[in-house]
């Protein structure tokens, strides 16, 4: 099942609440994903993963204290591989690219083929780290972050939802029948991304927020500059 959340701060007021925020919006999709928990914090890109109930976790991490512009973090559910550290997601690749993915892929298999085959390393037999290098591989050959993207719909097979940041982007996109849950909103203050929509009522303003469904297979993408 697992629970994704994002947020992109557009006013500097709020990224000393950053971790805070990210804290309390995990904490409403941690039964999505009680096994581990994974988060990336804009801008130094820190990574911070770990086995166990996502409270805890956040807990442990003093994530309150933490601030930054953005953020990503992942609630697990393992369905394909290990409950390990390594497992986990963000999946952060490449010049600071983080995913985060809810659903499976059919042929990642035949992807990672592909792509070890031009070089290409992997740490994990994780499904998910396959979309995250095939990106990295791609804006490594020149695409930008949404063509890169959607060269991922036409590759990849089978369900999903994901959440992308970069050091100064931040992108969501679903399958063609958007199978996985996804809610965002947006205010002048900041944009975020949640598997459920109580993950984002925690957020300041929001009821002011424009709250949409992401339609399929449509790239939404922010910049921070």
């Amino acid at each position: 099942m697992c629970g994704i959340t994002a947020l992109q701060l557009r006013d500097p007021g709020l990224r000393p609440r950053l971790g805070a925020l990210m804290a309390a919006m995990m904490a409403q999709v941690a039964e999505r994903g009680p096994d581990s928990a994974g988060i990336t914090i804009y801008p130094e890109i820190t990574v911070l993963k770990g086995v166990g109930h996502p409270a805890v976790l956040a807990a442990e991490w003093r994530l309150n204290e933490i601030s930054g512009t953005q953020a990503v973090a992942h609630t697990r559910m393992a369905t394909e591989s290990a409950i390990t550290a390594a497992h986990c997601h963000p999946f952060v690749v490449g010049d600071g690219l983080s995913l985060v993915h809810n659903g499976s892929f059919a042929n990642h298999a035949t992807i990672r083929r592909e792509l070890l085959a031009r070089g290409v390393a992997f740490d994990s037999d994780n499904d998910s780290e396959v979309a995250a290098r095939f990106l990295a591989y791609r804006m490594d050959s020149g695409d930008d972050l949404e063509k890169a993207l959607r060269l991922l719909c036409e590759r990849f097979d089978g369900f999903y939802t994901l959440a992308v940041q970069t050091p100064d982007a931040f992108a969501v996109v679903r399958d063609v029948i958007a199978c996985k849950p996804a809610i965002i909103a947006e205010t002048p203050g900041w944009v975020a991304m949640a598997s459920e929509y109580r993950a984002l009522a925690v957020l300041p303003g929001i009821e002011a927020a424009r709250v949409y469904e992401p339609e399929p297979e449509e790239v939404y993408l922010w910049t921070s500059t």
